[in-house]
């Protein structure tokens, strides 16, 4: 998750690391099984029980590196941790888990018994779930209602889809961008002028024959949208973002985009419509021509979801992000109002080819990436440039290795 460098004040940042810190250390406790023998007694003292946690790796909030159950190590009140990762845990029940003093590889030992007196850090635990009848599902129905996408947007997609292909007619340089003995950008190959000259006509042939923005009202409102999925990597996360959004109040609707063979199951359908998430899918999107069948990484899903959305104005997040506060906010920022967009910087520099500012110009030599983890549009404003981004997205054996290094 990236946070605006403006604005920020230093109390603000510690509080959001407290409360990335609770949240780990809760979501750890909270996947030991009641089946698995607990090593943490059902009650005790700060200075009396802490022992320390050993991370998993040397970011102070990793997970445990033994998941199966707490090793507390050492159990003395006095006793001095090595200088490896974890934290300690100080205390742990049905409604609130303990810690303090999480720290990295190379960092100096600490006595968890001094610290669990001195510094703790509380996170309240929320209260169990009661347990609800089941919703009654129809399978059929709920099914058909998640694969149907809008006839008029479907109708969008297959125009601009047309317009997308065919082929570049354009081949790069030999090697791999993702090997840096082999990227062609590392020996200095260059794009033939013939091929850069090609693209480059497409790209002004495919902006002056896109369909414009729809001014029938197809898209309307605010709302979020999240690629999910249902392989073992995704089946959680899109859940637990849903909720985090709904516990900070907001009641921006919510809708969650499937590929193809990955939807839910009815009744995890229903669940979601109880939280006011609208289940979509890929399917009718697929060999069309704009990049699904072409999919080599699910970073080519967002582009499709976010046009193909049923808002005008979209926030945008990866289903691993969590809100901590209500985002309806951010679209009343002058920053995204002046604009029509919000995009955050990444941590990774400009890696772009030479070639990319043959082809589309010396603006795109940035010195840095944007995060693609929230983004912020309002598609009424941005369609033009939305349509390129579909357009390089569907041609991405092309513009990603032009783009960056790592893709």
């Amino acid at each position: 998750m990236s946070i605006p460098a403006q604005g920020i004040r230093c109390d603000s940042l510690r509080w959001l690391v407290v409360l990335c810190l609770l949240s780990l250390a809760t979501r750890a406790l909270s996947r030991m099984s009641a089946n698995v023998a607990f090593s943490v007694p059902s009650s005790f003292g700060t200075t009396k029980g802490a022992g320390f946690v050993v991370g998993s790796s040397c970011n102070p909030f990793a997970l445990p590196k033994v998941k199966r159950y707490i090793s507390l190590t050492p159990t003395r009140r006095n006793g001095l941790t090595g200088m490896g990762p974890g934290y300690c845990l100080c205390d742990d029940d049905d409604g609130k888990t303990i810690i303090a003093s999480p720290k990295g590889c190379g960092s100096e030992p600490v006595i968890c018994g001094k610290l669990c007196a001195e510094q703790p850090l509380k996170a309240e635990k929320n209260r169990p779930c009661q347990k609800q009848a089941r919703v009654e599902c129809d399978e059929p129905n709920v099914r058909k209602k998640a694969l149907s996408t809008p006839k008029k947007v479907f109708q969008l997609a297959q125009r601009l889809a047309s317009e997308v292909n065919p082929h570049l007619g354009a081949k790069l340089p030999s090697g791999s961008r993702r090997d840096l003995y082999k990227d062609f950008v590392m020996h200095d190959r260059r794009l033939p002028k013939s091929d850069a000259e090609r693209v480059k006509l497409r790209i002004l042939k495919f902006l002056r024959d896109a369909p414009e923005y729809p001014a029938d009202q197809i898209f309307e409102g605010r709302g979020i949208v999240i690629v999910g999925g249902t392989s073992p990597k995704f089946a959680t996360s899109f859940w637990v973002a849903a909720h985090a959004v709904r516990r900070t109040g907001s009641n921006l609707p919510i809708e969650v985009w499937f590929p193809g063979g990955e939807l839910p199951s009815c009744m995890q359908i229903a669940e979601l419509e109880n939280l006011r998430v609208h289940v979509r899918s890929f399917t009718d999107f697929e060999n069309i021509g704009i990049g699904v069948s072409e999919n080599t990484n699910r970073f080519m899903f967002k582009i499709i979801a976010l046009m193909f959305s049923a808002f005008d104005e979209v926030l945008l997040l990866d289903a691993d992000n969590i809100v901590l506060r209500d985002p309806d906010n951010i679209f009343h920022w002058e920053s995204y109002l002046s604009t029509g967009s919000l995009m955050w910087k990444d941590f990774w520099q400009g890696s772009s080819a030479p070639d990319c500012q043959e082809v589309l110009g010396n603006s795109t030599a940035l010195l840095h990436t944007h995060e693609s983890g929230q983004v912020v549009v309002k598609k009424s404003s941005t369609w033009t440039a939305l349509s390129l981004a579909l357009f390089m997205n569907a041609h991405s054996y092309f513009f990603y290795p032009l783009t960056v290094n790592y893709m």
